[in-house]
């Protein structure tokens, strides 16, 4: 089982692909920021007829089976819980699940 994780896509340093990408797909214009944890059998792709992917933050966690999918923007030290589907936008700070992703914590800073 094998994943797509093209050399165009921009990963920040300190980031880690989990079980050597087992699943894992990438669309080749995502932004990965710094120091993020992308676990196995995720996908960041784009969305038929929309040019912008998804643009994850620095420190950002993305749990095993999740879905980050078309013009999305990811802030950083956020959590995504496993099999989340991300469809909107998520704040700095914040922990997000479900299908579709809902914010259900966030740092005392941004309430």
């Amino acid at each position: 089982m094998g994943g797509v994780i093209p050399y165009q896509a921009d990963i920040g340093e300190g980031t880690v692909i989990g079980y050597q990408g087992i699943g894992v797909v990438i669309h080749k214009r995502c932004v990965i920021g710094e120091n993020c944890h992308i676990s196995q059998n995720v996908t960041l792709g784009g969305t038929s007829g929309i040019y912008e992917v998804p643009v994850l933050g620095d420190n950002v966690t993305v749990g095993a089976g999740a879905n980050i999918i078309g013009p999305v923007h990811v802030g950083n030290n956020v959590e995504i819980g496993a099999g989340a589907v991300v469809i909107r936008d998520i704040p700095d700070n914040c922990i997000a699940v479900g299908v579709p992703a809902k914010v259900i914590k966030k740092s005392e800073s941004e309430q």
